[in-house]
């Protein structure tokens, strides 16, 4: 018999919630992949690719905007907020791709950009083809030369660390000859002449760091003006001299081209946010809103309506808008054309404008009036020239997307050389473009400069005795580098399938004195004096503060150290005024002030040897009489006023006289504290700690600086 629930031995269909679905296994981002991040004042831009029949094909495009003022002026400063925005535009880009990006190729830029143009010569073998590897050892001793120019240039004690972040070849010279390339051809004498361009060492590690906290390598780094230049300017047109601005928000990168190459790089402070930051000044709003009303003129609106940030409501005209920015727009007009003509001498024959700025009313025809050439010989680079090297959407073939693009055809470029691969430290590191050092693949494989280079421990500044000393950290143990067994360096030239074996430097320990490694000798010891501990020998002040020697002392501290050795050094450390006849040490009477301590003396009074007569102002009270020896009178409690409060002392037990030096057990004066010199007086005249006290004294004891 058929059940109702179905066909015989059919389990019948279970409902209820749906199973969730397991998400797709990305796939890995494979060899004619190109990923691209562009990180820019203002936002990140990504562009992912494949290479097909040697034409870019792009498959993805994807932006986003800091929140926050994470980059200025084209340099990372916050690198956590960075990485999250290229992070989101990364998560997105392999969301709609599926792909899992392992590599990505960037494009640095900076405030601080160096260029220097050097030319050099190496020796060859005129019986041997010119290859690959002799291209790449010449391409490095040029650039060596150009970092070395470098430093020479910079001001003694500056302690900016560069580093090469790219490089163009102007020409090559063969036996005295010009050539395009010498790839394939034989001669003795092979010359270089190129432009090598260096951002500080911080910057290029920031943007490292960045990339290595999203899991990625970096790939190939280039400059940002050569990017653009790469994707607008070909090289046919590169005979021609042109110069090319990237407007962007923060910077405006510049690169000429003459004679079929690349002859010169530069940077101004100066771009899009110039404008911006002046419409908000001029009509009271917002940067969003500023940034609004700056497209709206850019696409030619009649007029815009916004509300300031007061929240009243207002319609301004575009005549009134190019009005108030005009002074701004002039002012960048004449700073990049001073940028062009600190590279290029004279006012090239056109300029092509682009990045997000390049559409700033009125830029281009400000900018042709400042270097003093036609209207028509400034214009926004478009998609003339990028469609040829390039499939993709129209709109991002334009002038805003010169730069992100144009690093993906720098990177295209590389890859069309000669791939090939090493192994750094047991794992495989693909590397693109016909020649690399192993400092470039070491970067490339996630190391930092200072796991490379090592850093010195941090210094110690002070001040010892009154004089500033410097405590040096300790220096970095040097990195181990081998390839293929051998010793390397940083420079070496890599080959494919070379290995790699890389020990890390290691960090200089940082300087920790002790007020006891300070100084030259250390003997401290303690005596007594008068009934009380005292430190002698050695001894030592910490900003003012005994200290023991064993005290760490750190930036900025006051140490001061000096010997107690003698009897006067010790009264005059502890704030005694001077020498005091009739002082004992071990119970022999003391020599004089230059006597010299032990350790465990004892100091005290000779009470045999008779007390000077007391010097007090008239009228003089009346000598008591002193006891007979042996003998042990009775006497009342003394009466004495001390510091101004009044005290009563019993009799001592064994008769004798009080002395004002018994009257240190009842002040505040730490012997071992000195805060200067003891001032003592009796009835208003200077005293002797040994003159001896009679009824009604009127005593001062104390530290001069307290009154």
């Amino acid at each position: 018999m058929r059940s109702k629930g179905g066909a015989k031995g059919r389990a019948p269909k279970k409902t209820g919630e749906p199973k969730p679905r397991q998400p797709r296994q990305k796939a890995p981002q494979g060899k004619d992949m190109l990923f691209i991040l562009d990180i820019g004042t203002r936002s990140v831009i990504g562009v992912a690719g494949r290479l097909r029949d040697e034409m870019l094909e792009v498959l993805c495009v994807e932006s986003a905007e800091h929140s926050q003022r994470a980059v200025v002026d084209g340099q990372i400063e916050d690198i956590e907020q960075t990485a999250r925005i290229a992070g989101l535009v990364k998560d997105r880009m392999e969301q709609k791709l599926n792909v899992a990006f392992q590599e990505v190729h960037v494009a640095a830029a900076g405030r601080v950009l160096k260029t220097g143009r050097v030319c050099c010569e190496m020796e060859l073998d005129d019986q041997k083809a010119i290859g690959t590897k002799e291209l790449a050892a010449l391409e490095s001793t040029g650039v060596q030369r150009a970092y070395q120019e470098l430093l020479g240039s910079l001001a003694e004690g500056d302690p900016t660390d560069f580093c090469s972040v790219g490089h163009t070849i102007v020409g090559y010279q063969l036996d005295g000859y010009s050539f395009s390339t010498l790839t394939g051809h034989r001669g003795k004498l092979a010359g270089i002449d190129l432009i090598a361009t260096f951002l500080p060492s911080e910057v290029v590690e920031s943007l490292y760091t960045t990339m290595s906290m999203l899991g990625l390598s970096i790939a190939s780094m280039t400059l940002e003006p050569i990017a653009a230049m790469n994707a607008v300017v070909p090289r046919e047109l590169r005979l021609l001299n042109i110069a090319l601005v990237d407007v962007g928000a923060g910077t405006s990168d510049i690169a000429v081209a003459d004679k079929g190459s690349v002859c010169g790089y530069t940077m101004a402070t100066v771009a899009g946010d110039e404008v911006t930051e002046r419409l908000m000044q001029e009509y009271l709003i917002d940067f969003e809103t500023a940034e609004q009303m700056k497209f709206s003129v850019s696409a030619g609106e009649d007029s815009f309506q916004y509300a300031d940030v007061l929240g009243f409501p207002y319609t301004v005209s575009r005549e009134d808008i190019l009005e108030r920015i005009r002074p701004t727009v002039n002012g960048l007009a004449e700073k990049i054309a001073q940028g062009i003509l600190s590279i290029n001498e004279v006012p090239p024959k056109a300029v092509f404008m682009v990045g997000g700025g390049s559409r700033t009313p009125e830029l281009c025809q400000r900018v042709a009036e400042a270097l003093g050439i036609e209207e028509n010989k400034v214009a926004i680079g478009g998609n003339n020239y990028m469609k040829r090297q390039i499939t993709a959407d129209t709109r991002y073939l334009s002038a805003e997307y010169a730069t992100p693009i144009g690093i993906a055809v720098t990177a295209m470029t590389l890859g069309g050389g000669e791939n090939f691969a090493v192994t750094l430290n047991g794992s495989r590191l693909q590397l693109l473009g016909k020649a690399m050092t192993v400092m470039e693949a070491l970067r490339r494989g996630g190391f930092q400069y200072g796991q490379i280079m090592g850093r010195s421990g941090k210094n110690v500044v002070l001040e010892y005795n009154g004089a500033r000393r410097i405590v040096r950290g300790g220096l970095p143990s040097l990195a181990e580098i081998r390839v293929n067994g051998e010793l390397a360096g940083l420079s070496t030239l890599l080959q494919a399938g070379d290995q790699i074996a890389f020990l890390p430097a290691a960090d200089g320990e940082d300087a920790a004195p002790t007020i006891q490694s300070l100084a030259e000798d250390w003997a401290p010891f303690q005596v007594e004096l008068f009934g009380q501990p005292a430190d002698a020998g050695t001894r030592a002040w910490l900003n003012g503060i005994p200290a023991d020697g064993d005290q760490p002392v750190v930036q900025g501290d006051q140490v001061q150290v000096k010997q107690v050795d003698t009897l006067g050094e010790l009264l005059r450390s502890m704030g005694f005024s001077g020498w005091e006849e009739g002082l004992t040490i071990n119970g022999s009477l003391a020599i004089g002030p230059d006597q010299r301590l032990s350790p465990g003396d004892v100091i005290g009074l000779g009470l045999d040897t008779p007390a000077p007569a007391p010097e007090v102002p008239p009228p003089p009270r009346p000598a008591a009489a002193a006891p007979a020896p042996g003998s042990v009178p009775e006497r009342p409690a003394l009466r004495v006023v001390l510091n101004g409060r009044e005290r009563s002392l019993p009799p001592k037990e064994d008769g004798s006289w009080y002395q004002l030096f018994d009257l240190l057990n009842f002040v505040d004066i730490d012997p071992n504290d000195p805060q200067g010199e003891i001032v003592v007086t009796r009835n208003g005249a200077p005293a002797s700690y040994l003159e001896p006290l009679q009824n009604g004294d009127q005593v001062e004891i104390h530290w001069a600086e307290e009154r």
